[in-house]
């Protein structure tokens, strides 16, 4: 995966995240990815270790 494209995706999961308050069940199926790293994304983004 480029970086642009990881970029891409993590402001995806972090718009449906913090914006339209959606689940991470439903942004992993979303966007495509395992509802693990929808987390671990979400955790990084708030200062915690994965």
């Amino acid at each position: 995966m480029s970086t642009l494209s990881r970029q891409v995706l993590v402001e995806r999961v972090l718009m449906l995240w913090f914006q339209e308050r959606r689940d991470t069940h439903s942004i992993a199926a979303e966007v495509g990815i395992d509802e693990d790293e929808v987390c671990k994304i979400i955790e990084q983004s708030e200062g915690r270790r994965p």
